[in-house]
């Protein structure tokens, strides 16, 4: 099925679209969890299971993005992330099975369980991972990859972070349509509030977009769980125009949305230490989420997303709003794949994660993590 806002605004028909996804993904109501922390209206949209293999929000992102890399007859996907990325791991799985050759730029993160099973994955499904120990670093590694692979003629296409290009984060424009039919069929009440984590920012730019176009009551709160230095009100401010005017483009039809950091809501209080650092609420809400709904979360940013949301509401005196927490990350197990993978088969600026101990097993040691703030 086309992406449904090509029928409100017919020009996005000349967007480049595949179908990867299991759309629309379900939308339940976390009954246990809402018990526990006095939520009596808490749904989520479950886009941790919109794919057989591996979903995440970066399978709505990825249906514009490869999309638009074959149609500019690209052969190299180029992405970038932390060395635990899932950004890097979903273009592996997804842009390899599209035909493309995939390249992973990394830059250092804290240690943890699911970093480690990334990694394994990124190896078992040929993803051409490289390491660097910074961001910076990270960016000098992408022009050099880039301009090699371009006089290799591999014709090397650039993923950004998150797959958050305004094309990418259209896919969550068009989630938001989604669940304004799910609205109506009455799976759900309009929501007051939407809970998401802000990394890139395009998830979240996406959903405030779209619900501003659809005219909804309901306000996005978009947790920060990434660098204040990209991730604030104004950087998401920004990436909504950005994707308005790239709509605008392609339809004159779509609306021009006017925002500032002062129209968005950013909670900047829950990332801790800093990106990928475990923090208390976010480790207690992993574990009250895998507990009460079965259902898995990550520390790095679901976790943060979830728990810091519902802290704000309750510190606001919310707990009576209908609150559909969106859950970006992947709920499916390919443990198995990992174990026959040798961590030694990545390249030695990796190997660290799997000798040094995880954040993880530092706390079942006895070692606290950080406060929210």
């Amino acid at each position: 099925m086309a992406p449904l806002i090509n029928k409100y605004y017919p020009g996005l028909e000349k967007v480049p679209w595949i179908k990867i996804g299991n759309f629309p993904s379900r939308v339940e109501r976390l009954e246990e969890m809402g018990n526990a922390h006095r939520f009596p209206e808490l749904y989520i949209k479950r886009d941790d299971c919109c794919h057989s293999v591996y979903g995440g929000n970066k399978i709505r992102k990825l249906e514009y993005v490869l999309a638009d890399a074959k149609s500019k007859n690209r052969k190299l996907l180029i992405a970038v992330g932390a060395t635990g990325s899932n950004q890097v791991l979903a273009t592996g799985i997804h842009g390899g099975g599209q035909g493309f050759r995939v390249m992973g730029l990394m830059f250092h993160q804290p240690n943890a369980e699911y970093l480690r099973r990334n990694l394994l994955l990124d190896c078992h499904y040929g993803v051409e991972v490289k390491y660097t120990d910074s961001f910076v670093g990270e960016i000098f590694l992408l022009f050099s990859e880039y301009l090699k692979a371009a006089l290799r003629g591999d014709r090397p296409y650039y993923v950004p972070g998150g797959a958050s290009s305004p094309a990418g984060s259209l896919g969550f424009v068009n989630a938001v349509y989604e669940l304004k039919e799910q609205i109506e069929e009455g799976l759900m009440p309009e929501p007051d509030y939407i809970v998401a984590a802000a990394g890139s920012l395009g998830t979240t730019a996406g959903l405030e977009l779209g619900c501003r176009l659809l005219g909804l009551k309901t306000r996005v709160l978009a947790v920060g769980v990434s660098t204040p230095r990209v991730v604030n009100p104004r950087g998401l401010a920004n990436m909504v125009r950005s994707i308005c005017g790239y709509m605008r483009k392609h339809d004159p039809d779509v609306p021009e949305v006017r925002c500032t950091e002062n129209d968005v809501t950013m909670l900047m209080d829950y990332l801790g230490d800093g990106y990928a650092h475990i923090t208390e609420l976010g480790f207690a809400t992993v574990r009250d989420m895998g507990r009460l709904e079965g259902i898995p979360l990550d520390t790095t940013y679901t976790g943060k997303a979830l728990g810091g949301g519902l802290d704000w509401l309750k510190r606001n005196g919310e707990q009576d709003k209908v609150v559909l927490f969106w859950d970006t990350y992947n709920s499916v197990d390919l443990s198995e794949l990992c174990a026959g993978v040798d961590y030694r088969a990545l390249p030695g600026g990796f190997h660290r994660y799997f000798t040094e101990p995880t954040q993880e097993e530092l706390i079942s040691g006895g070692s606290p993590p950080a406060s929210p703030t």
